[in-house]
């Protein structure tokens, strides 16, 4: 290990608030000093935002065109991280919640409230959670992510289905249900999952890549499928836990 990945590590340890943290693999000093320069100019900016909302704890590192509406209604525990073209809409009647290290992906749209006659609840990720590059989160009917969820690229999580039931009327003038989603600690919720309204997914899931989850998943359970079906269980030893998994799809 080079004298310059070993003071990276020091840096990003220190931040992060884990002494344990350690780079897996090699890079040049160039590299290293590359990451350094984008992730100093992140912190700069990220200084006008706690500067101005103080719910959010410093560091914060904010990429290029990071859009941050209603900064009031945000609350984020420290080392947040938000990649160029992230936008954070917060109004909503309980904000957005973030812990302790969440990162917000390239281009990831986190929105509460979808139209103005109906505010939104809002959306609570646990620490250490991150969420991938060009997704989408609704937390209109409200959104709960635990902690250490892992949530791919282009990932989209809505929380409020639109009436249709009066064929006379305009959709759009017939209103919406909301019931929420709820994603539990330690999932890995795979690129370009769509999770419908009303779902929860229990601690410990992981669901595939293209999934369409539509009802609720026991906890380690793993998942594929349009709609997703559970495939196995995570702790196959455990014959209460895959019994659960089968009922799950009757």
């Amino acid at each position: 290990m080079s004298d310059a990945q070993s003071i990276v590590e020091r840096i990003v340890g220190h931040l992060k608030r884990d002494p344990s943290y350690r780079i897996v693999g090699v890079y040049t000093d160039r590299q290293l000093a590359t990451v350094l320069w984008h992730r100093a100019w992140q912190l700069m900016r990220g200084l006008a935002l706690t500067a101005r909302c103080r719910r959010v704890r410093w560091p914060v590192f904010r990429g290029n065109r990071a859009v941050i509406e209603h900064a009031y209604a945000l609350t984020s525990g420290p080392g947040l991280i938000l990649e160029d073209g992230a936008a954070i809409l917060a109004l909503s009647r309980d904000g957005i919640r973030l812990g302790r290290n969440v990162t917000i992906g390239r281009g990831t749209t986190l929105s509460c409230t979808g139209v103005l006659a109906r505010p939104g609840v809002g959306i609570t990720i646990g620490s250490r959670s991150a969420i991938g590059a060009g997704g989408f989160v609704g937390g209109q009917g409200g959104v709960r992510i635990g902690d250490d969820v892992i949530i791919g690229p282009g990932v989209r999580i809505f929380s409020e289905n639109h009436i249709f039931e009066d064929s006379a009327l305009p959709i759009r003038a017939q209103g919406e249900q909301r019931v929420g989603v709820s994603i539990a600690d330690d999932c890995w919720i795979g690129a370009s999952v769509t999770i419908v309204d009303g779902v929860s997914i229990g601690a410990g899931c992981v669901v595939a890549a293209g999934a369409v989850v539509t009802r609720d998943l026991v906890p380690y359970s793993v998942a594929a499928g349009v709609p997703a079906r559970t495939i196995k269980s995570r702790r196959p030893a455990d014959p209460v836990s895959t019994a659960r998994a089968h009922q799950a799809d009757q």
